[in-house]
């Protein structure tokens, strides 16, 4: 009686591009072992090809065959002895660590705003249209009322948050008249996304006046649905 042996993962080589599967490196571990290395260049190039339609994704790469064939010399352990059209990497570069990412190292200056709050401040400062400024310095100020409603529990009156505009803008913006009109909930607004150029307000209009629209259809569906 003949027992089969199993044979587990755990007791194969290690994987070493898990995504690729263990049939791929297998097939790098073949061509290896041919022996003619014009032969084995021809197999690089076909495994490429095969590699590419396993992981469509990485053609939206401008360079995804120099990447395949990177991955292929790494799953190799870079003893693949080929004639690569694009330079040979090296385990020295694949190991190398990479640069430090500096963190943000200004201080906040009212820190229940957020730092975000001072990016606004600037860009608004190099607005040049006086009227759309206006509207924008109207806006940071809801913004900074909701800011501090929702992560300092506390409401400030016009009088504070127009001197904290003046304190982060060095005095180069202020209110225009006396109430702040709360247009914006701090909590979804996105002012990387909304100041990304000056033309964001009529944006805002528009949602806001969709926002209406979908309010009242909501409304009429409840009428509807009465009877």
């Amino acid at each position: 009686m003949t027992i089969l042996q199993s044979d587990y993962n755990t007791q194969r080589d290690h994987l070493r591009i898990a995504e690729y599967g263990r049939h791929i490196q297998e097939y790098v571990a073949h061509i290896q072992s041919i022996a003619d290395k014009e032969t084995r260049t021809q197999w690089v190039h076909n495994l490429v090809n095969i590699m590419g339609a396993l992981n469509p994704e990485i053609k939206l790469q401008v360079n995804y065959k120099e990447i395949l064939w990177g991955h292929i010399f790494q799953i190799g352990q870079y003893q693949l002895d080929v004639d690569s059209p694009y330079p040979i990497p090296t385990p020295e570069v694949k190991s190398k660590k990479p640069e430090t990412i500096g963190y943000p190292t200004t201080n906040i200056r009212f820190r229940f705003y957020g730092r975000n709050l001072q990016m606004m401040v600037d860009k608004v400062s190099e607005m040049q249209d006086p009227e759309l400024r206006q509207e924008m310095v109207n806006l940071i100020a809801s913004f900074m009322y909701n800011s501090c409603k929702i992560w300092n529990n506390e409401n400030l009156s016009n009088e504070v948050i127009a001197e904290h505009l003046k304190i982060l803008s060095k005095g180069q913006l202020q209110l225009e008249g006396s109430e702040i009109t709360v247009t914006v909930d701090a909590s979804n607004f996105q002012p990387k996304k909304f100041f990304k150029n000056n033309n964001n307000t009529g944006g805002f209009n528009r949602n806001k006046a969709s926002n209406n629209n979908n309010k009242k259809n909501q409304t009429r569906g409840k009428n509807y649905r009465r009877f």
